[in-house]
């Protein structure tokens, strides 16, 4: 006979097992573990999770991004300064290798550019056939979840997420990253502007 609280503690295990929350939670490294660049005692890194191992290990097998050509970049700003660093107007945009400036898209807008092609028809109806419906892979908690998303920076912290292109990665693709401001004083720290590479 199971004790009752090993028991419970199965239990709990394989509820959670169940759930799909058996995979090893996903922690972001220093600034300074990346491609990095500082400036007025603020450090930004970035890397590009642009290969499936990398995109597996922080969201899971289920939210296949590369497949839809979304890349997403883990970006990691350290606040070394004596004050609270602003990031509410915070812009962080992809720029090509070939000169092309790309936006990120909003998490809970990556679902949209999941866009199935058109099923196929029954041969002589022009009927199409009926398949089963698939989950988007672009719908997936952990995409919200680990979004990049703090607003305030106090002195001596870390903040870290990712943010989505909808691109495909390249040798040469740099990260522009501004809007940083400082408090109270409100001016507009120095923007970044780096090359990322694969480290």
């Amino acid at each position: 006979m199971i004790p009752k609280t090993r028991y419970v503690i199965l239990s709990i295990t394989f509820a959670m097992l169940a759930a799909g929350h058996s995979e090893k939670p996903f922690h972001a490294g220093a600034a300074t573990d990346y491609s990095h660049q500082e400036s007025e005692q603020v450090v930004i890194g970035a890397k590009p999770y642009n290969t499936e191992d990398l995109t597996v290990e922080a969201f899971g097998k289920k939210a296949d991004l590369l497949r839809y050509q979304v890349l997403p970049v883990l970006v990691v700003i350290r606040n070394d300064r004596k004050r609270t660093v602003d990031l509410r107007n915070l812009e962080v945009n992809l720029v090509g290798a070939d000169g092309r400036h790309v936006q990120p898209v909003p998490p809970e807008d990556l679902p949209y550019l999941a866009v199935h092609s058109k099923p196929p028809k029954v041969p002589g109806t022009g009927f199409p056939i009926p398949l089963p419906k698939k989950k988007n892979p672009l719908n997936e908690p952990e995409l919200v979840e680990r979004a990049f998303a703090a607003k305030m920076l106090p002195p001596g912290d870390s903040a870290s997420g990712f943010f989505y292109f909808e691109a495909v990665s390249q040798p040469g693709d740099r990260l522009y990253v501004n809007g940083l401001r400082d408090t109270p004083s409100g001016n507009e720290i120095l923007y970044f502007e780096f090359e990322m590479k694969d480290k």
